[in-house]
């Protein structure tokens, strides 16, 4: 059943680079790096994410989307491999290059997959499991690094044998999804006729998505600094939290789910991300801790679940010819914009005393995304497949 191996392939693609993100601080500063050094390693491995993508286009069009699938875990399975092998810190970032290059892979690659049904009834049901069974990898890769970490140092032994035991889990999984994935590899389409867009190109179908995730990116990379500096929370703590943000993105596409079978993905799409902008505004007002995380835990179920509805509404109303090539530019667009709103949410966080512009800032973005999204719905569906319509 494909369904079934390409959600454990899912699965594999969080968990490996789960393991990498939580790791890596890990391992260089148990060699002693500098924290500058931590964050160009980490940094290094999040632009290879975006060049994975840029590449994915031109391996589509060689092996098709299901193999560039295949290679992707095999390219992320290394890079863990080679976290687990190395003691230094050129073998960390090697580590975080190549993880980031089978991530930025594996996303296009996975939207090629889905867009091939994007538009027919029930399409988007595919699009909210997959984002699900890759967070869930993500959830339980974060936390077993940790405990491996943990108790390795706890019983005596290095913080770096620790990192090289948790690289080995995500080795293992990662070579799981791989060995899940390779029989509906083999059996994939011919690989597609690479179109070439410009950075223009379908730019309007995917503005819900840009807007959305520049809000997200203005909320959660920098929730840790808002919590201890503005909440007073210890690490332990704000790493329960963290745990929870990613849970209740899981939570999000349930819901979303949930919706979308009584009103309708539209409609859901619309009154999630209005609710997630009018979620953002009250964090704003939230007293205490207890009552900021709780706000936070709902914005992010209420975002979680509209994104996956945005990406199929968008690939539902591209011609199914053109969706290979609008993967490959969409994700490479999605890569700029958080990078940019997580550098802007820095700068206001450090210009302001008080996080509420950032909140602002975010429920405008999230609003702007919902009324954008009402009207791109309305444009023709094309139908998935060769024969594809607009409907």
């Amino acid at each position: 059943m494909m369904g079934r191996r390409f959600l454990i392939a899912a699965f594999a693609g969080g968990m490996s680079f789960a393991t990498i993100s939580v790791a890596i601080p890990l391992e260089l500063s148990a060699l002693g790096a500098h924290p500058g050094l931590v964050g160009a390693v980490l940094a290094a491995g999040t632009g290879s994410v975006a060049a994975g993508a840029a590449c994915a286009g031109a391996a589509a069009s060689v092996l098709g989307g299901r193999r560039t699938l295949a290679l992707a875990l095999a390219i992320s399975g290394i890079g863990t491999l080679v976290l687990g092998a190395t003691g230094s810190t050129p073998g960390v970032t090697t580590a975080a290059v190549l993880v980031g290059l089978g991530i930025g892979l594996f996303w296009v690659a996975s939207h090629l997959v889905l867009g091939q049904r994007a538009g027919n009834a029930g399409s988007e049901v595919g699009f909210l499991t997959h984002y699900a069974a890759y967070t869930l990898g993500a959830v339980i890769g974060s936390a077993c690094t940790g405990l491996i970490v943990a108790g390795a140092t706890h019983s005596g032994f290095a913080a770096c044998t620790g990192v090289r035991l948790a690289a080995m889990l995500g080795t293992a999984a990662t070579i799981c999804g791989l060995v899940a994935w390779l029989p509906l590899a083999e059996r994939g389409t011919a690989p597609a006729r690479r179109t070439r867009l410009g950075p223009a190109t379908h730019l309007a179908v995917q503005v819900p998505d840009l807007l959305l995730v520049a809000g997200w990116a203005l909320l959660l990379p920098l929730a840790p600094v808002v919590l201890s500096e503005g909440y007073g929370l210890g690490p332990l703590a704000i790493g329960v939290v963290m745990s929870a943000l990613s849970v209740a993105k899981i939570g999000g596409t349930f819901v979303a789910r949930a919706l979308s079978r009584r009103r309708g993905p539209r409609r859901t799409t619309v009154v999630m991300l209005a609710g997630a902008a009018a979620l953002c505004l009250s964090l704003c007002i939230a007293g205490g801790a207890s009552v900021f995380v709780a706000v936070l835990l709902a914005t992010t179920v209420a975002t979680a679940g509209a994104w996956p509805l945005v990406v199929d509404a968008a690939q539902a109303r591209v011609p199914p010819e053109r969706r290979q090539g609008l993967s490959v530019v969409w994700n490479a667009r999605e890569y700029v914009v958080v990078a940019a709103a997580t550098f802007v949410a820095g700068r206001v966080l450090g210009a302001f005393s008080s996080a509420a512009p950032l909140f602002v800032l975010a429920a405008i973005l999230i609003a702007a995304a919902a009324l954008v999204a009402a009207a791109v719905t309305r444009r023709p569906v094309w139908r998935g497949g060769p024969q594809g319509a607009a409907q």
